[in-house]
């Protein structure tokens, strides 16, 4: 009798991992979130599928399946832009494909308004109403940077924690800051700050490939590098750039010098992290994984095949 409940129950086993028969799969994500912050979310499943994206924000996010604890697993990084999100309901959907059925999963985060500073700046006239003969080179500028912002990648090269782009990390003007500059009101800080004098040397975040460089009117020299599932790293105000478009870069590589170009009061770093499209503060993760971000979300049963 034991050995026919032993065989029963090896049979069992054997069918479902072969046919997928008990197949399940999660999805892992945060019901409520502070506006500008990073978050993580997950597919995982005990079982092969493919083809996973995620949707949020209107931009439809590819993510890889990778070999994770008993199963498979996706990661993702999102956020929302404190420029122009505002509190509110925001919808999030899942798709994936699992023994030839495609399945869907949807839920709402709560974006959550989160007290940021304000900060007056005085800088060259010219930088706050620049002359009219500079406007064709600002709207071009700003093509090539909404192009390469619409960068998504498949395969992830971001591992976290991320390499801190300089050795030392004192801000000297967080995100999400509202910048006042010459007494005009201007949107808020995409980006963080970071103490550096000229030449300091900065390192990539992630491993990647750059997307973009170049010396642009308000952001001076700057580096674009996209390390897959949109997450693209940003520098600004370099000195020297030691990167070119299309170059794969490794985590910890030297891509730039600091320095003080473009519309900047001194000489410094500056360091925006996108993901999909939404400008987030960078400087959280510099101390987090996403391993620990995901215990901060909400897991919920796709399918039972």
């Amino acid at each position: 009798m034991r050995l026919k409940k032993f065989l029963l129950l090896f049979l069992l086993v054997l069918f479902s991992s072969s046919s997928g028969a008990y197949a399940a799969a999660w999805v892992n994500f945060p019901t409520s979130w502070d506006i500008g912050q990073a978050f993580a979310v997950s597919i995982t499943s005990n079982a092969d599928y493919s083809n996973p994206v995620v949707t949020w924000m209107n931009r439809t996010i590819n993510l890889n399946v990778e070999q994770g604890g008993a199963g498979k697993i996706s990661y993702g990084l999102l956020g929302s832009d404190v420029r122009n999100v505002k509190p509110g309901k925001y919808k999030i959907l899942f798709e994936f494909v699992q023994n030839g059925k495609k399945y869907k999963a949807s839920g709402n985060i709560a974006l959550k308004a989160r007290k940021y500073p304000r900060e007056n700046l005085s800088v060259n006239p010219k930088m706050v109403n620049p002359p009219k003969k500079e406007l064709p080179r600002i709207k071009s500028e700003q093509k090539l940077v909404g192009n390469a912002l619409r960068t998504m990648t498949t395969q992830r090269r971001w591992t976290t924690p991320p390499q801190p782009p300089l050795a030392n990390i004192t801000l000297t003007s967080q995100y999400g800051k509202q910048r006042v500059y010459n007494g005009q009101p201007r949107a808020g800080h995409n980006g963080a700050d970071i103490r550096a004098v000229t030449g300091t040397s900065v390192r990539a975040p992630f491993a990647g490939t750059v997307i973009l460089t170049g010396f642009h009117y308000y952001a001076g020299g700057s580096v674009y590098i996209d390390s897959g599932n949109g997450v693209i790293t940003v520098f600004f105000h370099l000195s020297e750039i030691n990167v070119k478009q299309g170059e794969k870069v490794a985590k910890g590589q030297i891509v730039a010098k600091s320095g003080a170009t473009g519309r900047v009061t001194g000489p410094h770093l500056h360091y925006s992290l996108v993901l999909a499209g939404q400008f987030v503060d960078p400087i959280p993760l510099l101390s987090t994984s996403i391993t620990q971000m995901l215990k901060k979300g909400t897991q919920s049963q796709v399918n039972n095949i």
